[in-house]
């Protein structure tokens, strides 16, 4: 019986680093699903920072997504969710006017309504940009 259960716990051992390296391999090869599609941008007036606006694609069965990231100046839009704002609603339709009031303030203008999926009201750490809302 000792024997046996041995071999058991081995087998269970082997089946979990197989499927964790099956996982692993799905998550490294698989293709992205999610794309993102720019539509505008706004630099801060010292010219360190921008407002990327821009619409994220997830595939058929999603609706369109408006989005908006706070980047540095050099930064490309990665294809990765927006970091300050995000509701549906293609940007064609819905994108909200962006502000910036100085260099450390962005303004959208969007009164936000509780449908938003996202909404910041500051970005960074160490010299937070602060976002406000309001049309």
């Amino acid at each position: 019986m000792n024997r046996v259960f041995k071999i058991l716990i081995w087998l269970g051992k082997i089946a979990f680093i197989i499927s964790a390296i099956v996982v692993i391999a799905f998550y490294l090869w698989l293709p992205e699903m999610c794309r993102n599609y720019f539509y505008s941008e706004s630099f801060s007036p010292n010219g360190k920072f921008k407002a990327v606006t821009f619409q994220r694609d997830c595939g058929a069965t999603t609706g369109f997504s408006t989005q908006i990231s706070i980047l540095d100046a050099n930064d490309k839009l990665e294809n990765e969710m927006g970091n300050v704002f995000r509701m549906s609603g293609h940007p064609d339709k819905v994108a909200p006017n962006v502000i910036w009031e100085s260099d450390s303030v962005l303004k959208i203008d969007k009164h936000i309504t509780g449908k938003e999926y996202f909404t910041e009201t500051s970005y960074g750490w160490f010299n937070p940009i602060k976002v406000q809302y309001g049309g």
